[in-house]
């Protein structure tokens, strides 16, 4: 139809005319047509019906068409007629069913048996719906065999050879190649001949294709079809024939005859290529063919699955064109292909010389090329097909790719292990990839969780191939190397990625280029160029697709079975039926319907499993992987960066690697100061800061670089593998001399001193190791230090036992030891005899030689100790023998002990063991082993010899020697604990005590006269008690002062920090600090040494109360020698113990004992109380294990917070600071108290008697059982020196967690009740589990179960159930049940314990009210430390004000709780719920503080503000600032920070009294400053107003990962909805708290966008004016200069809302108004009104306006120009009268006008503001007093009424507040008589009522 319309509307059609395209478009007509001119034909379905009931015969129409009945006789139109048909031609060879109109591979269908048919026919119908169809026989061994046909318009026809395209698959072509070289030239002319006359006979015009099969073996062809178009090869026979198809069709359609195309009349070697001569195209013939063309088509097919087709996106096609090989696609990048679509996408064509040349060509094409993206091609498949041998012998036919698709014969293959790694390698990659996007977005969204962070670097990947399952663990070692590591393999990785997205990854030895693409159904990967598909395991129950498209039917009803490899569903895929078989057997059950759309990866069907069995198992792969193991090269120094990044690698080899790579000093001192100073750099960002505060800081920094965020958390996650690359390099510090010859450079050691700024507990391996290098290289060289010692020896003025006692010589002792081999000999006894006396120290040494005895350097000597009576003393004998090498020991020891007996006199055993023998070697070493044995042989001398010890000392040169000590009550073995000290150092530190009931481990110290313990309790319990014991000697006198005790115990609290850095002390370890000081004490008695020292231990706790707590010290001892006489007059030293401990309850506690030791050993055998008396009771003590207070105080410090009895110890503490500091401010103020009053502190416990009432009392700490306690506080404060009554509740949760049980409800109620009955403060301290939660344990083992069948429990059961005997046990009412045949089946669980479920809840409730209405009655404080959950937590918000230890969060539900509730891990810590972090910013939180010692403080500080019941008048404390001062900071009219108008600064005063100003709330409603400070010592609240652009930020929440951080910017002296509820919150603060309040106002208004009404800013403005109404004390109100209070935020904070108690005031400067004058203006005085001032104002404008008045009507162009002038001068005036204008509107608000109007009181200025408030508050404060005192008195006065009586009695003028005051002072007398007199008044009115009321 087109041609013939085309014609009608004059279009010419390029090809054949209608009748011929009629005929030969359908492929029924054109075989019909083929066999009428007599080409040979395969056997079909129009084999039949004509002549003689031969073949059909054409008989051409007058339209020259085939007649319908004809046609129809070849038409099967249904499927017996085909069945019909098939019977006539058989199925020997089989059959094909084609669809007339079908073509590329759609429309056929191969069967052999007539059930196929059945089914082929229905498909080929649906494929192409509306064809007619018919029948033919197949034609096996056959090639497919293509002659090239052009007509003209002149009836001639030319053939331009052919082409073979015998490569196919589902009979659509793969290769196309030309000439087809199989079939004989003769035999091929024949068909070119044949194809002739047939186009010739029927006037074939334009291009056209006559296909035939051709059968090698007999050299016979049969037609096939004609195709009336250019076939998308035809480039393959332009490439041999030289002939342009496209160019010659149009030719031929422009009527040009083709024997006078030029390309035709070369082809056939015309000489005159322009000729018009004719060619007899059937006579002559064509030059020869000198080349051949194999094309190749690229479609989207997937030829592991049969040539499937697939659908989608191609991101890039990679395809170079040669001069061999050409191709053409018909998408581009980021194109695609649909699933409607052809699947041919591409055709390469490859020329050459001959038809192997050309196949070469072509193989070497596609194996560079490349296609990526969603799709499968057959690109790598077909490179196999052509290096096939029976392609390279052209030995093929139709059905050979079929086969070898059917055989899966040719296959891509690849090593499997290869394939399995390269598959892990891009899913690490992509891994990576995709989790650093995910945590990059999450920062972007403002969450702060770094829990992806880790993943990154370290996980799993999973790879399925070939039925096995290969389980890698992946760790990234640098950014671009990956190590796999998978049972025994380890195989590193590196990995690149190309600008193109492929990987080039490096292992085993080679580089492969690997691209992935995750699928539905699994991985394709493409290997160095070759595709292979990992299918993703499924359950072989589930039927799934493969392609995308639609259902097209199901071919099994269902319920149906189905047989494996049996097809179950035809699916329409690229406009192709194609069936889909089941992969097991099975009844089948259907998923989707026909005609629904589906994509790869859906499921389709179902199958239950006929044998569930023969499910393909996948194992787990376990052997050895076939890939060499070689490892990437990464350079030391990469590899230094790379551990610092936070990359796996082994730290010690990197370090030591990275240092054997450099060549010089420079070069090691640079990579050490880089690393230091990276590893600092990163961990200076985390130390003592909160994580989720340095992400949110890190990623507002580096928004657009979210890497450097990642990468930061990254590296400091790895903090403990980073430590250990430090650790190794610090290391190598001492190496620096012998590896190159030069000492460690400055720059070195300034690095190392960073690392020790850190103070995190994590890093203290790492400040040890870098206070030691650092604290080595201050210290002077060995060399020097040696000199200077000796030559004090050499001078003739050293007195030696002067030296031996000088605290000088301390680091110089064993520095001795290395002048025992002095050349000098004077040298060597003195330095013998300085060290005996010096490590004698302590001791009498009545008897003292050195000599050379056998030429070995000995001293003997007799020893006493001193703090024993003269009479009491035992004489001990000493031996100090030095020898050459300590390898010879055991041979010098029998002679040394001769030496030694030759020395003692008498028997020397006859006391026991109490000599010493120390032995000390020049040179060499011995093993201890060695040194026992020597001993062990000699053991009996010894013992004759009355030896206690043997000590032996090796020098080891420049560096400290090493002891050992043997003792004899030990079988001389070595004790470990004394190893390292010199021989007395083990007694001085009394080391014996704590052995015995501690092992001891030793851990290192700074100081050599100091050692530092790990004493673990000896004890059977798990988790023993741990204890850190810092034990030292000192040879500083001064010890019992406070600065020689300050020094002292802050160096043992040095120690302590070092030793809390090790990581064998636990975060609950207590610790004891013990000092023996080896200076005697002159001119005390022990008496006044103790009295002083509880002073100093006072002093002592205030000032270092921080740190006592940090590092947990519970007990401090110093020991001390005071010189004194014994009973016969002999000097003797008197040992006196100092202490200050919590070991009893009360924090360090002070005691003094003096000692009594044994004579022998010199071990304390008695402790005697000083001051007791001579019969005081003195007892031995050593150290004890952990009493419950100690186990009570561990279990405080896991929590982070301090035992509950201990607060009250800090409470003293905190309250000596707080007078310190008020002692130290008013020092020279007059008056002003000198001296902290006596009495401080004192608490009574609040109990419960026996009728349940509190009583006050006392009992033993760590008694209670219940797990809430409270105390009545009486404190002498500055503002109260006389003392103050606050009541204090504390949970303990050293009691079953702190949780809230029965018991602990109703003391925490009878408390609260109790201070709100006597009007006092009470302050909570929370610390807590919430409700406390139980069950009946004593039922636990008693219940059985009822299983619905007890042969299968997991069946479930029917009930719980007690036996009859165990019922009737149970206590009466402590079950509920029911009987059942079992016995009494259990309803309800009661028991007998209180407290183990919703009665706590109910006790729960009562407290909330409780303190709800503590809060309303008296003032409430709260301070959380270590947490507070649950009712905890809304207790303390119940409370409202609330303080907030760094390490206390408040809780609803523990994190841990909430993660397992989201199935992930969302939250990493308690804080992220309930932190600071959080309670801060959102207003609950007033305060937060570190530690317990400053929430004390903070405490202390807060209640300083407060009346001491609140019924006082406010706490006024003496002032040193004067009131009269000028306040000397001033606001400015920009921006400001208004905390420095209240405190002011160093250099300018502010409002307040200086330090007294503290700002509560920061962190919440920023627009709005509160806190509380004093004015003349009044205290005072206030109000104050941000001028400045603030944010407000709602984080994100980590359980959504979708929200957002949003940041809300709200502008200065503006309300929002948070800073009005901060308002109103403190004012009803305020007037809990008895306050007077400061408002300085200076707000423009409320925000009224939409955001914050729908914020409720209305309701918390309206909150506001409630709590200004309510407030019962005075308010002022006050606007500072530049001030302005406008419009609404006006109207919540006027003064007539409280009449009696508010005020307002401002500063001349200060503005008050409805709008700001600019509005006003816009509004009232607009450009009209401007203009009248102009005119009536301006003189120019008055003569214009006169000049205008003048001109005549008429004069249009006069006026005209004057109206020009007066528009002009208009415009040149408007500035400065909208200046005016404006100046004019601010007029009206002015102070002056809002004093005229009497809405202010008076205008005040600011710098006099401070002394006017100051009076006005002090009047107030006597005035308020006496109101009060008169409406007691007459309770019908109302207060203006009142004050009416006050004013009546004042002679001074009543506006002056100064002169009312000094009034109320000086006449108080008579005010209280008035008073008096009102009463009886009041009471005679009364009576006179009360009798009128009678007599009626």
């Amino acid at each position: 139809k087109l041609p013939n319309t085309l014609d009608e509307l004059g279009i010419k059609f390029i090809g054949p005319t209608g009748p011929v395209m009629s005929v030969l478009g359908d492929k029924i007509a054109a075989n019909i047509l083929a066999q009428t001119a007599k080409v040979p034909s395969i056997p079909w379905s129009g084999s039949y019906g004509g002549p003689d009931d031969g073949p059909l015969e054409a008989n051409l129409n007058a339209e020259g068409t085939i007649p319908d009945d004809i046609f129809e006789k070849a038409t099967c139109r249904n499927v017996e007629e085909a069945v019909e048909a098939a019977k006539r031609v058989g199925y020997e060879n089989g059959i094909m069913i084609k669809a007339s109109e079908g073509g590329g591979g759609k429309g056929i269908r191969f069967v052999d048996n007539e059930a196929d048919l059945r089914n082929a026919y229905v498909q080929v119908t649906n494929e192409v719906v509306g064809s007619p169809i018919f029948i033919m026989q197949l034609c096996k061994n056959a090639r497919h065999i293509e002659v090239q046909i052009v007509g003209d318009q002149h009836g001639n026809a030319v053939a331009l050879n052919g082409r073979d395209c015998s490569t196919q698959r589902r009979f659509q072509k793969i290769f196309e190649e030309g000439p087809p070289a199989i079939v004989p030239k003769d035999t091929f002319h024949e068909m070119e001949l044949a194809a002739q006359r047939l186009t010739q006979s029927i006037g074939y015009q334009g291009a056209g294709t006559v296909e035939y099969l051709y059968n090698a073996d007999t050299n016979s062809y049969f037609f096939l079809e004609l195709n009336p178009r250019l076939q998308v090869e035809h480039p393959v026979t332009e490439g041999i024939t030289g002939v342009n198809l496209p160019a010659t069709q149009l030719q031929v359609a422009m009527g040009i005859p083709l024997y006078e195309i030029p390309q035709v009349r070369q082809l056939y070697d015309k000489p005159d290529t322009y000729g018009t001569e004719k060619i007899d195209f059937l006579a002559e013939r064509y030059r020869d063919i000198d080349s051949h063309v194999i094309a190749a088509r690229i479609t989207a097919e997937n030829p592991d699955e049969g040539f499937k087709p697939t659908s989608g996106s191609i991101e890039r096609i990679k395809f170079q064109s040669t001069p061999n090989v050409w191709g053409y696609f018909s998408v581009g990048a980021n194109g695609g292909i649909h699933e409607f679509a052809d699947s041919q996408f591409g055709h390469l064509f490859a020329k050459g010389p001959n038809r192997e040349q050309a196949r070469k060509a072509l193989v070497l094409a596609l194996k560079e090329m490349e296609v990526r993206g969603n799709i499968r091609n057959s690109v790598e498949y077909l490179v196999k097909l052509l290096e096939t041998e029976d392609f390279k012998n052209n030995a093929i036919d139709t059905s050979w790719l079929d086969g070898l698709i059917r055989e899966k014969a040719v296959a891509v293959e690849m090593p499997s292990h290869l394939v399995v790694v390269s598959a892990a390698i891009f899913k690490a990659f992509e891994h990576v990839k995709t989790a650093t996007e995910e945590v990059k977005e999450s920062f972007r969204k403002g969450q702060v969780s770094t829990g992806g962070i880790p993943g990154i670097n370290s996980f799993n990947t999973e790879v399925a191939y070939l039925d096995t399952k290969y389980s890698f663990h992946v760790e990234r070692i640098s950014p671009d190397v990956y190590r796999f590591a998978l049972g025994g393999n380890k195989i590193d990785v590196e990995v690149t990625q190309t600008a193109e997205g492929a990987l080039l990854a490096t292992f085993g030895g080679e580089t492969h280029r690997i691209f992935g693409m995750d699928e539905p159904l699994g991985l394709r990967l493409s290997l160095d160029g070759n595709t292979i598909l990992m299918p993703t395991i499924f359950d072989p129950s589930e039927l799934r697709t493969d392609v995308t498209g639609k259902v097209v039917r199901y071919l099994q009803d269902n319920g149906a079975p189905v047989e494996a490899g049996q097809p179950y569903v035809e699916v329409e895929a690229m406009k192709m039926i194609m069936p889909l078989k089941a992969t097991e057997s099975g009844k089948i059950s259907h998923n989707l319907s026909p005609g629904t759309v589906i994509g790869a990866g859906d499921l389709l069907a179902t199958l239950e499993l006929k044998d569930p069995s023969k499910v393909k198992k996948i194992d787990n792969f376990d052997g050895m992987l076939d890939i060499p193991e070689a490892a990437v090269d990464i350079a030391p120094t990469s590899a230094v960066t790379n551990v610092l990044s936070g990359f796996n690698l082994d730290p010690e080899a990197v370090a030591q690697k990275a240092l054997d790579a450099v060549s010089d000093a420079d070069a090691a001192a640079e990579l050490l100061i880089k690393s230091i100073n990276e590893f600092y750099r990163v961990e200076s960002l985390f130390d003592g800061q909160i994580k989720d505060d340095v992400v949110r800081t890190l990623t507002k920094g580096n928004a657009d670089n979210l890497d450097v965020v990642i990468a930061e958390n990254l590296a400091h996650q790895k903090l403990a593998m980073r430590s250990q690359l430090i650790l190794a390099m610090i290391r190598q510090v001492d190496t620096f001399k012998d590896r190159f010859g030069s000492d460690v450079p400055d720059e070195v050691i300034t690095a190392l001193d960073s690392l020790t700024q850190l103070k995190g507990k994590d890093y203290g391996e790492i400040i040890l190791a870098a206070e030691e290098k650092v604290r080595n290289a201050k210290v002077p060289s060995f060399d020097v230090r040696r000199a200077d010692l000796r030559s004090k020896l050499t001078d003739s003025d050293t007195d030696l036992v002067e030296l031996s006692r000088s605290s000088t010589l301390s680091a110089g002792v064993d520095l001795l030891t290395n002048l025992l081999d002095d050349e000098d000999e004077s040298v060597r006894a003195s330095a013998m005899e300085t060290f005996v006396r010096r490590v004698y120290r302590t001791y009498s040494v009545p008897k003292l030689n050195v000599e050379t005895l056998d030429g070995r350097l000995s001293c003997s000597f007799e020893f006493e100790f001193a703090d024993v009576p003269k009479a009491d003393r035992v004489t001990r004998n000493g031996f100090f023998s030095v020898i050459e090498d300590a390898g010879k020991f055991a041979q010098e020891l029998p002679v040394i002990l001769n030496a030694y007996g030759s020395k003692l006199s008498g028997d020397a055993s006859k006391d026991g063991p109490i000599n010493v023998l120390q032995i000390g070697a020049i040179s060499g070493d011995s093993d201890i082993a060695d040194l026992e044995n020597a001993l062990a042989a000699n053991q009996a001398k010894l013992n004759m010899l009355g030896i206690r010890t043997v000590t032996v000392l090796i020098t080891k040169g420049s560096k400290d020697p090493t002891y050992y000590t043997f003792p004899q009550c030990d079988g001389f073995k070595e004790d470990p604990l004394r190893r390292g000290m010199r021989p007395t150092f083990h007694h001085l530190l009394e080391l014996g005590r704590l052995g015995e009931n501690y092992n001891l481990e030793r851990i290192p110290a700074v100081g050599r006269n100091v050692q530092i313990y790990v004493g673990t309790e000896k004890t059977a319990k798990r988790n023993a008690a741990q204890v850190v014991f810092v034990r030292g000697v000192t040879h500083t006198p001064g010890l019992v002062t406070f600065s020689g005790a300050r020094r002292a115990l802050l160096q043992g609290l040095d120690e302590l920090e070092r030793a809390q850095s090790n990581s064998k002390v636990t975060l609950q370890s207590s610790s004891r600090i013990y000092l023996h000081s080896l200076p005697e004490l002159t001119g005390a008695t022990p008496e006044e040494i103790a009295n002083n020292f509880y002073d100093v231990v006072d002093k002592l706790k205030s000032r270092l109360a921080q740190r006592l707590l940090k590092l947990r010290v519970d007990e401090i001892e110093a020991k001390v020698r005071v010189t004194s006489t014994d009973e016969d007059g002999n000097p003797m030293v008197v040992p006196v113990r100092l202490v200050a401990s919590s070991m009893e309850g009360e924090w360090l506690k002070s005691a003094a004992y003096i000692e009594r030791p044994d004579p022998v050993t010199g071990v304390t055998r008695e402790f005697c109380v000083i001051g007791a008396g001579k019969d005081a009771v003195c007892m031995l003590d050593p150290y004890s294990t952990s009493n419950i207070i100690q186990t009570k105080r561990a279990i405080a410090r896991r929590v982070g917070s301090t035992y509950a009895y201990d607060f009250l110890g800090l409470l003293e503490v905190g309250l000596i600071q707080e007078w310190e500091n008020y002692l130290s401010d008013l020092a020279g103020a007059p008056g002003a108290p000198s001296i902290i009053p006596g009495g401080l502190f004192e608490s009574q416990e609040l109990l419960e008697g026996p009728d349940g009432n509190l009583v006050l009392g006392k009992r033993e700490i760590g008694t209670n059982k219940v797990g809430m306690v409270a105390w009545l506080v009486k404190m002498k404060t500055p503002e109260y020196p006389e003392g103050r009554e606050v009541v204090f509740i504390a949970n303990d949760v050293t009691v079953q967690s702190g949780s809230f049980g029965v018991p602990e409800d109703e003391l925490f109620f009878k408390a609260s009740k109790y201070a709100r009955e006597h009007k006092l403060p009470r302050v909570y301290i929370a610390c807590n589990s919430g409700a406390r939660i139980g069950l009946v344990d004593d039922l636990k083992p008693k219940f059985n179960i009822k299983f619905i069948d007890e042969a299968s429990p997991s069946k479930g059961f029917e009930y719980l159930y007690l036996t009859d005997e165990v019922y009737k046990s149970l206590p009466e009412g402590s079950v509920n049940v029911r009987q059942v045949p079992e016995g009494w089946a259990i309803t309800d669980i009661i028991g007998t314990d209180e407290g183990i479920g919703v009665e706590n809840l109910q006790g729960s409730g009562k407290i909330a009210g409780e303190t709800s209405r503590a809060y309303d009655e008296i003032f409430t404080l709260s301070y959380v430390t270590g947490r507070s959950v649950g009712i905890g937590a809304y207790l303390v918000r119940l409370g409202q004000r609330i303080i907030q230890m760094k390490q206390g969060p408040m809780l609803l539900t523990g994190y841990g709780a909430l993660n397992k509730l989201l199935g992930r891990e969302v939250y990493n810590s308690q804080d992220q719920l309930g932190g600071p972090q959080v309670m801060f910013p959102n207003g609950c939180t007033h305060e937060v503080v570190d530690d317990d010692q400053q929430g004390v403080s903070s405490i202390l500080r807060w209640l300083s503000f407060v009346p001491k019941t609140t019924e006082s008048p406010p706490a006024v404390r003496q002032c040193a600032d004067p009131v009269n001062r000028d306040v000397e900071w001033r606001p400015t009219p920009t921006p400001y920070d208004p905390r420095l108008m209240l405190s002011g600064t160093a250099d300018a005063a502010g409002f307040f009294d200086k330090g007294s100003w503290k700002e509560y709330l920061s962190g919440w409603g920023k627009s709005t400053v509160i806190g509380r400070g004093r004015l003349g010592g009044i205290p005072m609240g206030a109000i104050a107003v941000e001028t400045r652009l603030v944010e407000r930020i709602v984080p994100a929440d980590p359980a959504d990962p979708n929200s957002r951080e949003a940041i809300q910017p709200q502008a200065g002296q503006v309300l929002f909805p948070d800073s009005s509820y901060k308002t109103a919150q403190a004012l009803r603060d305020f007037n809990n708290e008895g306050l007077p309040v400061m408002i300085f106002a200076n707000w423009r208004g409320f925000s009224g966008g939409s955001r914050d009404m729908s914020g409720e800013i209305l309701k918390f403005g309206s909150m506001i004016v409630d709590a200004l109404r309510e407030y019962n004390h005075p308010i002022y109100i006050y606007f500072p200069p530049f001030g302005e209070l406008r419009g609404g935020s006006w109207v919540v904070v006027d003064p007539t809302i409280n009449e009696e108690n508010m005020t307002m005031f401002s500063d001349p400067d200060a503005r008050g108004g409805i709008l700001e004058p600019a509005g006003i203006v816009e509004i009232k005085f607009r450009l009209a009104d401007q203009l009248k001032a102009m005119h009536r104002i301006d003189p120019q404008l008055q003569m214009l306006d006169a000049e205008l008045e003048a001109t005549d009507d008429t004069d249009q162009d006069a006026q005209e120009a004057i109206k020009e002038q007066i528009a002009a001068r208009e415009d040149l005036l408007k500035p400065v009268y909208l200046q005016a204008a404006t100046e004019f509107a601010d007029l009206h608000d002015k102070t002056g006008r809002m004093k005229a109007k009497g809405v202010i009181k008076d205008s005040v200025p600011w710098a006099r503001s401070r002394e006017y408030f100051f009076y006005l508050a002090k009047r107030r404060i006597a005035q308020d007093n006496y109101i009060s005192q008169l409406k007691a008195a007459d309770s019908s006065l109302d207060y203006n009424r009142a004050l009416n009586v006050l004013k009546s009695l004042c002679t001074v003028d009543w506006e002056d507040n100064h002169a009312v005051l000094d009034f109320y002072s000086a006449n108080h007398a008579a005010i209280i008589s008035k008073i008096n007199e009102v009463k009886v008044a009041a009471i005679k009115a009364q009576i006179d009522a009360l009798q009128k009321q009678l007599g009626e």
